[in-house]
């Protein structure tokens, strides 16, 4: 892509994020409700392991603190990808109803276009909720790190996003599947990464990447490892494209004319 197509995109994200800030303010009641729920779903969460870490001091070498900080990654990098490209997890639901129609008619990229078509009040309480519990968490020295890891884990959000929901050109009917299957990262994403070992680990470092999300970026945070950084970015960039290709490979069979619906 060249460098007059990516000014061209970020433009088009500029002006979605525009009329997404210009909605929330008109229907400021219903926003303001959504993302204050999503912060106190996630203080809850906070609770329910605090409450635990009152019994169990340590778990694996993680204590309150790596757990505060798990928290702080899978918010904010939640948080991003459904703030910035909230049709991530709806994608399925538009390419089984055929409103896919509707982005191949533009010059822009269809898929950054459907991406970022939509905005989540919900993300963008997860969004808040991680900044400012990394306000209380985290150095200030650790925050370029933290700034960095959050948006891997926002792409590798996105990539599962993209590919769980392009199942919907091979499966028809996969709204709920895809529905689950990005929900259920999230779920592995939230829990402390050293509870899993042997084949449990190996999964969430592969197949279900949630360990990149959070486990790996808090042990970065910890203790600084070189190899693991840069595995984050291989493993992130390979997620990227892996997903744009089984989209495009999809987007063949939609063009074919086997997933359109009428639409009145």
């Amino acid at each position: 892509m060249s460098e007059l197509a990516i000014t061209t995109h970020l433009r088009l994200l500029k002006e979605y994020v525009k009329i997404a800030i210009s909605t929330a303010m008109e229907y400021r009641a219903s926003f303001i409700m959504q993302s204050v729920t999503m912060i106190l779903n996630d203080g809850l969460w906070i609770l329910f392991w605090w409450i635990f870490f009152q019994r169990f001091d340590v778990v694996n070498g993680w204590g309150m603190r790596e757990l505060l900080m798990l928290f702080v990654f899978a918010t904010t990098s939640f948080g991003i990808a459904g703030f910035f490209f909230g049709n991530l997890s709806k994608m399925a639901n538009v390419i089984a109803e055929g409103r896919l129609d509707f982005y191949l008619s533009l010059p822009k990229n269809e898929l950054f276009h459907i991406l970022i078509s939509r905005s989540s009040a919900f993300a963008f309480g997860d969004l808040i909720f991680g900044l400012v519990l990394a306000v209380f968490v985290l150095n200030l020295s650790e925050w370029p790190l933290f700034i960095f890891m959050s948006l891997i884990g926002a792409s590798i959000f996105i990539s599962f996003g993209i590919l769980v929901g392009s199942l919907a050109f091979f499966w028809g009917t996969a709204e709920e599947t895809s529905r689950c299957l990005f929900f259920g990262l999230m779920s592995f994403a939230m829990y402390p990464f050293p509870v899993f070992e042997g084949v449990a680990k190996i999964i969430l470092l592969t197949l279900i990447p949630a360990g990149f999300i959070t486990g790996v970026p808090v042990g970065l945070l910890q203790n600084f490892d070189a190899k693991w950084f840069w595995l984050s970015l291989l493993i992130a960039g390979f997620f990227m494209a892996f997903s744009i290709a089984v989209f495009k490979h999809g987007l063949k069979k939609y063009e074919s004319g086997s997933m359109f619906t009428v639409r009145v």
